[in-house]
């Protein structure tokens, strides 16, 4: 494997800005993706993996692992590490020390939030990759991306499933709908 990478594309940019508007701190919303992405560069300075490049526009942030000498596992470490800090962060943060201040409530949820959303298994989200990187553990490479890709692509679609049934019973929230059709569509373009 060349390298791991995380993309947050033009969608993912919208959906945060739709988030940041409804939030009462939006500064903490951004502060919880920089304590995801420390996470990620942690365990890769844990476990030998250098940064292999890394590229920030606009509508785009592109940070690429060299994981070529990793193990299958040391490179699910990488991929799981801005999960690991989110849930760790959000374990701190939810500690009833912290309870009568509403931005340390916040900041537990947002934190929370993003790290049981990234750990979903779709492959174009680090869960993704942290079974994509188990599954080649355990199988052929030819046989483990087939796999791969049809899991990925079921877990999608019953996002999908979920986000369509919340929005025609109970008119929830459209961002669920957004995601899970971003994800859809990213398995089924991308090169």
């Amino acid at each position: 494997m060349n390298g791991v990478g995380e993309k947050i594309s033009i969608v993912f940019l919208l959906l945060t800005v739709m988030n940041i508007s409804s939030s009462p701190y939006p500064f903490l919303l951004l502060l919880c993706y920089a304590v995801h992405e420390v996470g990620h560069l942690l365990f890769a300075k844990l476990v030998g993996a250098g940064i292999k490049d890394f590229k920030a526009s606009l509508f785009r942030l592109n940070l690429r692992y060299d994981c070529a000498s990793l193990t299958y596992l040391r490179e699910a470490l990488v991929c799981g590490g801005g999960i690991i800090f989110n849930l760790v962060f959000f374990v701190i943060f939810a500690n009833p020390v912290f309870d009568f201040n509403d931005k340390f409530y916040y900041f537990a949820l947002y934190n929370l939030s993003l790290g049981l959303m990234n750990l979903y298994p779709v492959s174009v989200l680090d869960g993704g990759e942290v079974m994509r990187c188990l599954i080649y553990r355990f199988s052929r490479v030819d046989r483990a991306q087939r796999i791969n890709r049809c899991l990925s692509f079921v877990f999608a679609f019953f996002l999908w499933l979920i986000s369509v049934y919340l929005q025609l019973v109970f008119a929830s929230d459209v961002s669920l709908f957004f995601i899970s059709v971003f994800l859809l569509y990213s398995l089924c373009f991308r090169a």
